[in-house]
This record gives C-alpha cells, structure tokens and sequence, in this order.
C-alpha cells in the first residue's frame, strides 16, 4: 500500500484512496482512519450508524467494480457493498464504489445484485468509471453481460428522474467511462461499437420509462481502453476532472444522506429491479436483429469475395431477394411478442428497418461491381473480335463499322441475357440503365478500334508479314544470252591499260588493252613466250525461270 501513495500525481492519490475500500476492516476503523464507510451492506441494507461523509467542492467520482472479479489496474478489489471516501484534501472530489449488477435476478436476488447501488451512486457523481469490462463481454455483446445490466439501472434511474429542463444544461451531464481491459488485446477496440451499444441500452430505458430523450442530452459517453496503470491513471484524471458536475459540488449536503436517499427512492420504485417485460423483449429486439445480421453478413462476405475476383454470383437476383425476405421474415417471427407492446413497438421497426438497410446496403454494392465486372468483360471479348476480323473488313470506317455490326449486337444481347441474373426487382436493381450503359461503350469501342493500340499492333504486323513473304514468278521462261571477252597485248612494259565494253540485252561484248607483252612477268606466265596479240574469249548464258 506504501508503494501505491508514493505516487504523487492525482489521478495515481485517488487510485490508492479507492484501493482503502476494498481493505476489510470494520466502519469505526475507517471512520477513525479516513478510510471507507460503508453506507449500503452488501445485504442491500442501508448502514443506519454510518458516519456522515460530507460533500466536496470539487464534486463525487463513482467507480462501479464488477462483482466477482478484481480490477488489475485499478487496485480495487471485488467490492460486495456501497462504500465512500471523503475528500483527501483540496481539489479531491469525494469518492464512492459500489458493486456493479449480477446476472443472478430473480426474486430471492437483493437489490445491489439489480444494480441499485450502482445507479444510487452514479445518480450523486458526476463521472462514474465502470470496471471491470473485458475483450470477452465487448465480443459478446455488452447488453447481454452483467455490465449491461448495470447501465439498464443507471439509464433507467436516471431516465426516471429527468426533467426537461436538465438537456439545455450543459454541466448537468454526467460523463461515463467505460473502462475496457485491453491487456490482451490482438487488435484495435471498436470504440464506436460499444458506444452505440450503450446508446442501445439507452433506448431501451427510455421505452421501459416511456421518456423520449438522447443520451447525449444526459451522459457523455467515453470508451477507453486500459492496458496498464499509466491508462488507469488518465482514466482517474479524466473522472476527476469531470466530477465537479454533480450537484453536490455546490451544496453542504452529506453525500450519505443523498445516497441513502437516492437509493430508498429506486427500491421503493422499483427502477433497478428485473428488466420489465418492455426491457426484457427490447433485449429480444436485439438479439434477434445480431443474429440475423450475421447470419446474412456470412452470405454478403461470400459474395464481395466472389466479385473483388472479377466474377459474377450465379442467380445472384434471386438469392439476394430470398436472402433479404427469408432474414426479415425471421426477425419478424423471433420479435412478435414487442409488435403487441406499444412501448416496444416502434424500436422493433426501428431494428428492422435498420437491419434491412444493412443487408440492402452492400446487396446493392455487390450488384454494382458485377455489372461492372459484366461490363469489362463484355467489352474484351467484343474488342478481342474486332481483332480477329480486322483486316478481312472492306477498307474504310462506314464498312468497317457495317460489317461489324452484327458483332455489336451479338455483345449486347449476350450482356443483356446475363444481366437477367442480377436483377433484384424488389430493390429497384434492374438492368435497364446497365444495358443503355454497355450500348453507348460498345458503340464507342467501334468507332474507337481502328485508332486503338492493339489495332495499330495487327495492321503493322501484317504489313511486316507481307514485306517479307517471298514473290512468287508469274510466268515461265527461258533467256539465251552470248559474252565476247577480247583482250589486245601490243609491245610495252604495262604503262598503258584500258577497258571498254557494251551490252545488248542479254548480249555483252567486253575489250581491254594492255602494252605488256615485253614484261617479264608475262612472259614468264606464258611458258616463256610472248602473249598473243589479240585474245578472244566467248560465254554462252542460259537463264530459266520455272
């Protein structure tokens, strides 16, 4: 205990004070001490020799624990009955803990077990902390654990006791921080979801006390998680903060007396009792809306798979209409006993609607994305026959588009016989617009296919194709032709050379001079001799084409 009043930021001083009443000694001790006094036993019966705890400038913080269960972060432990602790010194408000509702009910559970010590306290404060909530009651549902029974008793005590007047009065809001233990967390809280879960919860008090009212006019609802006791030191501060909002903090009343009077109201009431039969088909109300929910969202997830892979869900219309008329056609069966109250009544339609606008919702989403998956593919394969059939048009646009024609309309009928799968007729999803859609981008892909890349891509193959195919000759013939090479070798030694020569047709006549027949190198290619004067020598040509 030395080592927790150590610490010297506020928040941390008034975690260790709570600890105090958890401590089990007896009222005189805490009295004598400064420590806790009891003022309701966990009997349920208020402690009529308690000592007067007084009232504090800076208001009252309620912590409500869980019944049962030891709060890790808090220092608090499983506190069976209602406890305060006066203000430590200035700028302390005063700090009361009481037990949190049971799952128990029933007529032989007393009142603390209902939650009535929990909404008697949080009626006095103006913050009030609730512990305790784990990972596992958010995924089960908070309405159904013992948390959601202790905010049905502080809405519905609090909703008993609203005036009008009270929601144009900013500081008359009590803030309420839900405490969630997020030690063992594997991902982020959804805040926002236990939120609306506790506006849920806030509803269905108003419809049992028959008061129409937003929660936000009464509470300011915090989520926060809590994963160490730096987190349960923010919460603390945050509460202290806040806690001047009780109508306390003005007045040199004892918080005894209002708490005891605050709580003989709500037992002799009967506000924190069992969930009236209003309560307890709301409840109903909701969980047949969840169940069903996630039964259709199992569906929806299987086909938004389906579809981000670029298909279609075959006789998608169809088990999309049954879908949503099998899921309201249950909703409606699980919930009839609330359509015959008419207190409950209007939240049943309220659920249904919503629960219908969530299932319409991405059941219209997905029809989108098929028809425009339908809508590319239509588009390729119709892309993919103009390419095969390019080069067998008659040249020109106006023949290029008459002679695909029937082509466009082959993709637009195929388009339109595939959408009559899609249709959901009761959600006004037809494919009236989608085939008025795909008509205009056929049309256009037309016009716009000779210019295109992939067009451009076939002509010039083909024109490479055509360049480099062999020429095949048109006819047969046979060409006789006759060369006359002649070579004249005067005296000399090679210092006048000349050529001259003429062609003919197919006939070429060819005469060179050269005045070496005095050089050696001649001679010795001779044998010795002399060249001779004049040389002639004669080439017949013989060409044939077959």
């Amino acid at each position: 205990m030395k080592s927790i009043l150590r610490r010297v930021t506020p928040a941390a001083m008034i975690v260790a004070v709570a600890l105090l009443l958890s401590a089990p000694c007896d009222v005189a001790a805490r009295s004598a001490g400064g420590g806790g006094v009891t003022i309701i036993s966990s009997t349920g019966e208020i402690n009529k020799s308690s000592s007067p705890v007084p009232s504090s400038s800076s208001g009252v913080v309620a912590i409500v624990t869980s019944p049962g269960r030891a709060d890790p972060y808090f220092a608090l432990a499983s506190a069976d009955s209602v406890s305060a602790v006066g203000a430590g010194g200035a700028g302390q408000p005063v700090i009361i803990t009481a037990p949190g509702a049971t799952l128990a009910g029933g007529v032989d559970a007393h009142s603390l077990h209902c939650g009535s010590g929990a909404a008697a306290a949080a009626a006095i404060a103006g913050s009030v902390v609730l512990t305790g909530i784990t990972e596992g009651d958010v995924q089960a549902g908070l309405g159904s654990t013992r948390h959601g029974r202790t905010l049905s008793a502080v809405f519905t005590n609090r909703l008993a006791r609203y005036k009008p007047e009270e929601a144009e009065d900013e500081s008359a809001k009590t803030l309420l921080i839900l405490a969630v233990n997020s030690e063992e967390s594997t991902g982020d809280l959804d805040t926002d979801a236990i939120a609306e879960s506790a506006r849920l919860m806030f509803v269905e008090a108003a419809a049992s006390v028959g008061t129409k009212v937003d929660i936000d006019a009464l509470f300011e609802v915090k989520v926060v998680p809590v994963a160490n006791e730096a987190d349960a030191a923010k919460v603390m501060e945050m509460a202290t903060a806040a806690a001047s909002r009780s109508h306390l903090a003005s007045s040199n009343g004892s918080v005894t007396g209002a708490l005891t009077e605050v709580y003989s109201h709500i037992t002799g009431s009967g506000h924190a009792a069992d969930p009236p039969i209003v309560t307890e088909v709301l409840l109903g109300c909701d969980d047949a809306y969840a169940r069903h929910y996630r039964t259709a969202r199992a569906k929806l997830a299987a086909w938004k798979s389906r579809t981000a892979r670029g298909l279609t869900v075959d006789r998608f219309g169809r088990m999309a209409q049954d879908l949503l008329k099998r899921t309201v056609d249950q909703y409606d069966r699980d919930t009839m006993v609330a359509a015959g109250l008419p207190n409950a009544a209007p939240y049943r339609l309220e659920m249904r609607s919503k629960l219908i606008g969530r299932i319409e919702k991405p059941v219209k989403e997905i029809f989108e994305a098929q028809v425009a998956n339908l809508q590319r593919r239509t588009l390729k394969r119709f892309e993919s026959s103009l390419l095969r059939r390019l080069g067998k048009s008659p040249e020109g646009t106006e023949n290029f588009y008459n002679s695909n024609a029937d082509a466009l309309r082959s993709a637009a009928l195929a388009f339109e016989v595939a959408m009559d799968d899609l249709e959901v007729p009761s959600l006004s999803l037809t494919k009236a617009i989608p085939v008025q859609e795909i008509s205009g981008k056929l049309n256009s892909a037309l016009v716009d296919f000779p210019d295109t890349p992939a067009a451009r891509m076939r002509q010039l193959s083909e024109v490479k194709a055509a360049a480099s195919r062999e020429k095949k000759p048109t006819q047969r013939s046979i060409d006789f032709g006759l060369d006359f090479v002649g070579m004249i070798r005067p005296d000399g030694y090679g210092s006048l050379q000349g050529f001259a020569g003429y062609q003919m047709g197919g006939n070429q006549v060819i005469v060179g001079v050269c005045n070496d027949a005095d050089s050696p190198e001649v001679i010795s290619q001779f044998g010795g001799v002399r060249p001779p004067f004049i040389r002639v020598q004669p080439k017949l040509k013989l060409d044939i084409e077959l």
